[in-house]
């Protein structure tokens, strides 16, 4: 169970924090800081290759630069929320920045942090298709799995 607290609101992230990160699959995530806390961030799969999000419209579009900003998740924490349909419908991709403690705990990551201790925990959520499948429309989002820098 993951309970993060934190006092200010996030906006932006370090700059270290960009750049490239990989989960065990072999996904990969790429964050470009673009400037006022708007970033882009492809994801690619283990052969480099864009996934590709469908869109209600019949339309197609891949997971290259996709738009992303902070927000807050359900529990209020400072998520980097990255645009994975139809902006401002969703769905979405939410990358939450956490230190993972010696004890396998995690806690939200500081600008303090070693960059070799902090894990992007990814989560989906809800917006373009509100009919609550598992893959709530990004299926390439599937399985959830920790990132970590590259």
């Amino acid at each position: 169970m993951l309970n993060f607290l934190f006092s200010k609101k996030r906006t932006s992230i370090p700059n270290n924090w960009c750049g490239e990160w990989i989960d065990k699959n072999g996904k990969t995530l790429f964050i470009q800081n673009t400037k006022h806390s708007f970033y882009t961030v492809s994801i690619k799969d283990q052969s480099g290759n864009p996934y590709q999000i469908e869109l209600l419209d019949d339309d197609k579009k891949d997971t290259t630069n996709l738009t992303a900003n902070f927000s807050e998740d359900s529990n209020k924490n400072p998520v980097l929320q990255v645009e994975a349909g139809v902006v401002s419908i969703g769905p979405t991709y939410n990358l939450l920045f956490a230190y993972k403690k010696r004890d396998g705990d995690y806690r939200l990551a500081r600008n303090t942090d070693s960059i070799k201790d902090i894990v992007i925990l990814p989560n989906v959520g809800i917006g373009l298709y509100d009919d609550y499948e598992d893959d709530l429309g990004v299926p390439w989002a599937f399985p959830l799995e920790d990132f970590k820098k590259v």
